[in-house]
This record gives C-alpha cells, sequence and structure tokens, in this order.
C-alpha cells in the first residue's frame, strides 16, 4: 500500500473518530415525558369502551381455561357463549374431549353439572357455594362481560380522572377509587382494568379485528393477595351471531345427585 492510500485511510479514520466523539459530547435532548390524560380524555375514552360494551348482545367463543392455584396448574378445553338479556354457558372438556363441568346462568339461576362426581347444583346466581365454580368467585354480569371481550366499566362509577399516564381511575360517589383502567401507550387499546374493591384484575392481549372493531383472544384474570389466576385463551370469538335459546337448558342426566341451593345459604 503507497503512502498516500495509508494517509487518506488515516484521515478517513481520524474524521469517524472526531465526529463520534463529538456527537458523544453533545446534550441529549430527552423525550416529553407522558402525561396524564385530560378530562376530556378520559370521559371520551370510557365513553368509547361503554359503547363497546353496550353494542355486544351476544358472544361464541372457542378455545382454552387455564387456571392455576399455587403451583398447581390445569388447563381444559372451553366453549363459552351467552346472549342478552343476561344469559350464559360454558362448557368445560379435558384436552382429549371427555366433559367435566357444565355451567348455565341467567339473572335468576345458575346450572352446573359436575361429571366428574355426577353432582347437579342449582340455587341462585349468589349462592355462596356455587362461586366456586366461577372465575375466581367474580360475580355473574362481570364474568359475561369479561368472557365477551370486553372490559366492564361499574355501574356505580360517578366519574373518571386520569392520575397517571396512560391510565384512568373511575370514583364512586364517596368519591373513592373502584376501577383503575390501563392503556396501551401506542394503540390506547385497554391493557388491563383494577378493581380493589372487588379484589381482581383483568389482563388484555392478543388483539384481533373482528366485526366490532379490535377484540382481544387471552383475557387473564388475577385475584388479589392470593396465588391464584384463571387464563382464557380464545381460539376464535364471534359476536353478535344468533344463538338458539335451546342452548341455555341444562338439566341433570339421571342417577345424578341433585343439590339445590338458595339464598339462605349467602
Amino acid at each position: 500500500m503507497n503512502a498516500y492510500k495509508i494517509l487518506n485511510n488515516f484521515l478517513s479514520s481520524l474524521s469517524i473518530f472526531l465526529l463520534t466523539l463529538v456527537l458523544g459530547c453533545a446534550p441529549l435532548v430527552p423525550f416529553p415525558s407522558a402525561k396524564p390524560f385530560s378530562q376530556q380524555e378520559s370521559v371520551r375514552l370510557i365513553s368509547n369502551l361503554q359503547d363497546q360494551e353496550g353494542k355486544v348482545y351476544s358472544f361464541q367463543g372457542v378455545g382454552k381455561l387455564r387456571f392455576k392455584k399455587g403451583e398447581e396448574e390445569t388447563e381444559t378445553n372451553l366453549f363459552a357463549v351467552g346472549c342478552m338479556p343476561f344469559k350464559v354457558r360454558l362448557e368445560i372438556t379435558h384436552p382429549w374431549g371427555r366433559p367435566l363441568l357444565y355451567i348455565v346462568a341467567d339473572e335468576r339461576n345458575i346450572s352446573v353439572l359436575s361429571l366428574t362426581d355426577n353432582k347437579f347444583f342449582r340455587g341462585p346466581p349468589n349462592s355462596l357455594k356455587i362461586k366456586q365454580f366461577f372465575l375466581c368467585g367474580l360475580d355473574l354480569d362481570l364474568a359475561w362481560i369479561i368472557f365477551s371481550g370486553r372490559v366492564p366499566i361499574l355501574s356505580a362509577a360517578g366519574g373518571a380522572v386520569s392520575l397517571k399516564p396512560y391510565e384512568i381511575s373511575l370514583y364512586n360517589k364517596q368519591g373513592e377509587i373502584i376501577e383503575t383502567i390501563s392503556f396501551s401507550s401506542r394503540t390506547l387499546l385497554p391493557k388491563s382494568a383494577y378493581f380493589p374493591k372487588k379484589g381482581f384484575t383483568i389482563i388484555l392481549s392478543e388483539f384481533k379485528e373482528g366485526d366490532l372493531g379490535l377484540h382481544p383472544l387471552k383475557i387473564k384474570i388475577l385475584k388479589e393477595d392470593e396465588d391464584q389466576s384463571a387464563e382464557i385463551r380464545y381460539k376464535s370469538l364471534k359476536l353478535n351471531k344468533p344463538v338458539p335459546k335451546e342452548i341455555f337448558q341444562l338439566n341433570p342426566p339421571p342417577n345424578f345427585e341433585i343439590i339445590k341451593l338458595n339464598y339462605q345459604q349467602n
């Protein structure tokens, strides 16, 4: 290599070094920090969620249901269907197809057919013992909304305020926070909803475009102060499709023990 090429390479390397040094010493300009939503933005986002919830009058979902408590974890197949006025049916089967549990509920009654121990339960929706069969003891009306892939907006909410970036809290008439919803900074889709008075959080992910816009295929429910969770992972979720009334009928087969629950057991 001749002297000219050596000098040229040296000068090129020196230029790159000096440029890097200058840039490295330049003060970094920080990105503007995110701010809480304005009151107008908060009201608009909550209204949008309420509108989305109100547009759903039926759902049909097929996928997996995973329960975890402590170190124990079970995964089952799930078929979930619901329609308004409030009705829901859940069919939980073993991964290889054996039926395990059927649940049918409306505003007046809940029926549970347990095929693992040949028992049939029937009683009011708030029957204490029947809650062991539902997702972390959730109220049935909240469970309906969650199974349909929507964020429940509690009816007791009297106002909304954003105290942190991408987060809106709902408070009741006493000024107590009853729900906090977190939004994606990129899409403004709801990521999670925390219900401090009810003691659980739902986490939404894996959104997919559907007839009514984007909806989550993965919904996780975490029980506060307990090492317990339930996860719904839909393969498909169809909204506002016709649902035959017969699907919400559930009766005990012969030789099943029938256990009737009443309001006095709460």
